[in-house]
């Protein structure tokens, strides 16, 4: 994933950008900057998971690189040199779990589609 070019692995997220409203444009969060460091541009996992402008792939993509973020986190704090912050890892999985389970919206109106979101302890578990 080093060195990846996001706008090659998610072609769309240039035409979400171009295609958004001004009012959209101010909710849209910096692409570029989530597909290299996710936790910079979102609180929680679940922020991706809720974000009402993202489509299922573009939020399935961050998700994916936050769990590789935090697999690289595991296995540093395994090997004797922890980060300091608890790993997140948990959290991310479920956020993608959920991801999973919802539908994609007509990619020709990736705003248009809002999906809900249900907060689910028990995914944590699983």
């Amino acid at each position: 994933m080093s060195g990846a070019n996001p706008a090659g692995i998610v072609p769309w997220a240039s035409w979400l950008r171009d295609r958004s409203s001004r009012h959209d444009a101010l909710l849209l969060p910096d692409l570029d900057r989530a597909f290299v460091n996710p936790a910079s541009v979102f609180d929680t996992p679940h922020d991706v998971v809720r974000h009402p402008l993202l489509t299922i792939d573009c939020k399935r993509e961050i998700l994916q690189r936050w769990a590789w973020d935090e697999y690289l986190l595991d296995l540093a704090d395994a090997e004797g040199m922890p980060q300091g912050e608890p790993s997140r890892l948990d959290e991310v999985k479920a956020a993608l779990r959920l991801v999973t389970r919802e539908r994609s919206p007509d990619p020709a109106a990736p705003a248009a589609f809002i999906v809900p979101y249900h907060w689910d302890e028990t995914a944590l578990a699983a």
